[in-house]
């Protein structure tokens, strides 16, 4: 685990390529620690208005200092849109706690010197005018387009996105292996800063190409059939290539001038024809998971790694929760739970008793076949805004984006099939085609249902055969994600937020089969409950999931009103303000209604 001290000292690699070729690097000092650490602060909650730093500049290969105060004044000579639209998160209005959520996705930055930056990036004289695309949770991305024709997508992460330079240091190397040695398409990085503090933009940025494509999602609605599967085969094609490449430790990339000084071993990694290969540009650290962020685990001192093997690896995962579950101010709300009266009501003692079960059962529920826990670097999140297509073929996939907050994880937790397939029916298992829907029965509009079910399930069942003959460990790893091993394994990973009840349940339950599992041979069930614990879980599990179908029928009741994500659109802000209140009251009457006709049946 790396200390506080060790924290501040890891170089800045990545003024932009100047700084690739090593110059000498001036570590900071207490005082400039202090004051990175004050000014993080006041940019996390928004206080920010000026910035004045003394720390080292890297430009060019040359040791230059930053003297001036920064400005958030727009230049009068870029088009661009007012500092209220460009510095905060505009795309809808919060519900819950909304100054503070704004506060987290509110970043002041020196637009004149990004837009200098980016201009220089592309052999440009100047930057005509910045557009900004449409917020994201975690960053802002913004279009700057030069005299020259060029376009530059600029990338500042918000407060909430992760640990400061970590984050952004880890995406740049990550995108950096990806493209270079997995043969991923994405978007060249001009230039990039991890530390705010050292930097006149004032605010952690990458600089990167603009691909030349269009989103899936203009596309996938409109593609045929065929088209369809040769996106599915082009998306397996490239989890082909990550899964031929394990590593040999978990936790996130880094470049290896990010740690200088520190002594991190050379990266190690397999590749596709079974070589040992020694990567000295690239490290190993600290997992930048969004895990290790989110929920306030941000602000809780725990072991974020790297770590050297995966029972490592999982135990960090066990011992983490348990820290942030006794030192968290507060539990924070589950996103699939109502809570009221008769629903279940989470507390610390028995989150702590489910990650103490976890730690009891961790050797024993690991797969035997330990390949399907090989470590991998693997895009977690594609969907049909992440992936960009040739216009003029759009089954070409031309670059994937956001790269940020990878980990070098368990392939287990990685192998699933890409988002754009999935859908809301039941889920498909094994290599089998869904039987053809019956129609006779059914009225236009629920054929119409029906058939689209069909298409999607086929797709899928698709796409697992490809995985089944092309990327057997990827397929095996579909096969354990069916066992009660992986779910003890995954339902761990959040039990700050959610989960324990249930978790607690498969723990007694796994008794039953505890004889036919590969690690427990011989072994004697390390876990006892008590006719009163089991009475008492099962009553938890319950209440548990009369929360969630709350929750459900909560979205169910507000339908488009309901804000998923924690926000809706501003114009409907004011009406969900007002219809919330109303329709959680009336879903939790409905849970008393529930509750007395149980109990009454029970008599």
């Amino acid at each position: 685990m790396l200390h506080i001290r060790k924290l501040f000292r890891i170089s800045n690699k990545a003024d932009g390529k100047a700084t690739q070729d090593g110059p000498n690097r001036r570590l900071p000092s207490l005082r400039m620690i202090a004051s990175a650490s004050a000014l993080a602060v006041r940019r996390r909650y928004g206080l920010a208005r000026t910035v004045s730093s003394s720390a080292p500049n890297k430009i060019s290969g040359s040791t230059q200092r930053i003297n001036s105060t920064w400005t958030t004044v727009i230049p009068p000579e870029i088009d661009a849109p007012d500092p209220t639209e460009l510095f905060n998160f505009t795309r809808g209005r919060f519900v819950r706690d909304e100054e503070h959520e704004l506060a987290l996705r509110r970043r002041e930055f020196n637009v004149g010197e990004l837009a200098r930056r980016a201009a220089r990036a592309v052999q440009a004289d100047r930057c005509l005018s910045i557009k900004k695309f449409t917020d994201g949770m975690y960053n802002r991305a913004l279009l700057l387009c030069m005299d020259n024709g060029k376009e530059v997508v600029a990338k500042i992460p918000n407060p909430n996105a992760g640990q400061p330079h970590f984050t952004t240091a880890s995406e740049v190397a990550t995108m950096k292996f990806a493209r270079e040695v997995l043969n991923t398409p994405l978007p060249e990085v001009y230039d990039w800063c991890s530390r705010a503090q050292e930097t006149p933009v004032g605010a952690e940025f990458i600089l990167m190409e603009k691909l030349d494509g269009v989103e899936l999602q203009e596309v996938w609605p409109q593609a045929t059939l065929e088209d369809r599967l040769e996106l599915i085969k082009a998306v397996a094609a490239y989890q082909k290539s990550w899964a031929s490449v394990s590593f040999e430790q978990f936790g996130s990339l880094y470049f290896a001038e990010d740690f200088e000084g520190e002594n991190m071993p050379a990266l190690v990694y397999t590749d596709g024809e079974g070589r040992r290969v020694e990567d000295p540009r690239f490290v190993v650290g600290p997992s930048t998971s969004r895990e290790m962020f989110d929920a306030g685990r941000g602000d809780i001192e725990f072991d974020r790694g790297p770590w050297n093997s995966l029972e490592e690896y999982h135990a960090a995962i066990g011992k983490r929760e348990i820290a942030c579950i006794k030192n968290a101010p507060h539990l924070p709300p589950s996103p699939v739970s109502l809570r009221g009266p008769g629903l279940y009501q989470p507390t610390r003692e028995r989150k702590v008793a489910a990650v103490e079960c976890y730690l009891k059962l961790l050797e024993y529920i690991l797969p035997a076949d330990r390949s399907l826990g090989s470590s991998h670097l693997w895009h977690d999140d594609l969907h049909v805004g992440n992936i960009f297509v040739d216009p003029g073929n759009r089954t070409r996939i031309i670059g994937l984006i956001d790269w940020q907050s990878i980990e070098l994880s368990p392939l287990y937790f990685k192998a699933r099939q890409p988002c754009f397939i999935d859908h809301k029916g039941p889920a498909m298992h094994g290599i089998e085609c869904p039987e053809p829907p019956t129609y006779d029965h059914l009225d236009d509009k629920e054929r119409k249902v029906a058939r689209s079910l069909f298409l999607q399930q086929s797709l899928c069942a698709m796409y697992r055969l490809i995985v089944y003959h092309k990327i057997p460990k990827v397929y095996n790893c579909f096969d354990f994600q069916q066992s009660t091993q992986f779910t003890l394994l995954l339902l761990a990973r959040n039990i700050l937020i959610d989960g324990e009840a249930s978790y607690l349940e498969h723990a007694c339950e796994l008794e039953k089969e505890w004889e036919t599992l590969p690690g427990a041979q011989g072994i004697t069930f390390p876990l006892t409950f008590t006719a009163a614990d089991r009475q008492r879980i099962q009553k938890d599990r319950e209440s548990a999931s009369l929360a969630m179908e709350a929750m459900r029928r909560l979205q169910e009741i507000l339908g488009d009103h309901f804000p998923k994500g924690g926000y809706v659109s501003k114009d409907r802000h004011q009406e969900v303000l007002d219809a919330l209140p109303q329709a959680t009251n009336h879903v939790l009457s409905e849970v008393e209604a529930f509750i007395s006709k149980s109990t009454l049946l029970q008599k």
